[in-house]
């Protein structure tokens, strides 16, 4: 009997993803990517303000933690709005808590994440019913192999000071 050569050997890795959820149309007749419909579940659920966006941006889950601190009513699921036309108004760090250009909303972390496909992190400050808020923010691309891009960003909001 002849001894096995590692290089005759040949491994063959396959990777097979199935959806566990249907997925759900938009608002405007897209779908939900199957990829995201886990943590779509996920984010619902979660004790932690957290928001899950599609990649192109679109809000397609949020946490009632997340929903109390930004201010969002429950239908902000249901409209899917993209996160910089979801009615926040984000402001810059002056004294005069100025609105932030779109060179500047650019590296907001949920949306840096989905450009870079890396974990970003950034401090973000809004205005709610006449309240600076600020939070620390920390979002990550997700993927669904074998797509290189990401298919969302799960963002958490860790706010910073009263609530």
């Amino acid at each position: 009997m002849r001894d096995a050569n590692p290089r005759d050997a040949q491994l063959t890795q396959l990777e097979l993803v199935i959806p566990l959820r249907a997925n759900a149309p938009g608002p405007d007749g897209r779908r939900l990517d199957p990829a995201l419909s886990t943590w779509r579940t996920a984010v619902a659920a979660s004790a932690d303000a957290c928001l899950l966006l599609s990649a192109d941006t679109r809000i397609v889950a949020i946490s009632r933690a997340a929903r109390y601190v930004l201010g969002f009513s429950a239908e902000v699921e249901v409209s899917m709005p993209r996160f910089l036309d979801a009615g926040l108004r984000f402001l810059d760090f002056t004294a005069g808590a100025h609105p932030l250009v779109d060179a500047e909303l650019a590296r907001l972390a949920p949306v840096q994440a989905l450009q870079t496909d890396a974990l970003e992190r950034s401090l973000i400050r809004i205005e709610l019913q006449g309240v600076h808020r600020t939070f620390d923010v920390t979002a990550s691309p997700l993927h669904s192999p074998p797509r290189l891009d990401a298919v969302g960003a799960l963002a958490f909001l860790n706010p910073m000071g009263p609530t």
